[in-house]
């Protein structure tokens, strides 16, 4: 599959994927991230896909993210249960810290962090995907440069300013 052929068929099934995901989830941007998992594993497993047979790729991409979904929703990594871990460290730390003020400011400064996370996203949806996957996921920058159509340098250059941005808002506040 070259190409020109990838993107079109990320573009017909993105779709597609991601709105199974979002009636399992019902969160859009976990449902976009499902799909970009599932479409990215059809990239992998493209030699062994029959692309005319569309019916087949219909039901696989259905079936994968579906599955995704669920496993995402049953994992114990998953945000609901992420909070929860969260809430408990905070509550033993609050126990071990003697300076009340010190665990709130570190709370307060948390969610500062998760807020600015949530605008970069919102406002630069394609250089928070790079970062994320480039730096958390570990995804080579030579498969993300091929998957949005970059050069090897694009995707740097873009996790540069990603990190630019990211350090410019935490020092409005913190600095």
């Amino acid at each position: 599959m070259n190409k020109i052929d990838y993107e079109d068929f990320y573009l017909k099934y993105r779709k597609v994927a991601k709105s199974y995901a979002y009636g399992i989830l019902n969160d859009w941007y976990m449902a976009d991230d499902i799909s970009q998992e599932v479409l990215y594993k059809m990239y992998t497993m493209r030699n062994e896909l029959n692309f005319e047979n569309e019916k087949m790729l219909y039901a696989l991409i259905r079936r994968a993210a579906v599955n995704k979904a669920m496993d995402y929703k049953k994992k114990s990594s998953s945000r609901h249960e992420f909070v929860c871990t969260e809430d408990i460290s905070e509550i033993l730390e609050v126990r071990r810290s003697v300076d009340a003020e010190e665990v709130i400011l570190r709370k307060e400064k948390k969610e500062f962090m998760y807020m600015v996370l949530e605008r970069f996203r919102e406002e630069q949806p394609l250089n928070y995907e790079i970062l994320i996957q480039v730096k958390y996921l570990d995804i080579p920058v030579e498969i993300v440069a091929e998957e949005f159509g970059l050069t090897k340098s694009g995707v740097n250059n873009r996790i540069y300013k990603a990190k630019r941005w990211l350090k410019e808002e935490f020092r409005k506040v913190y600095e």
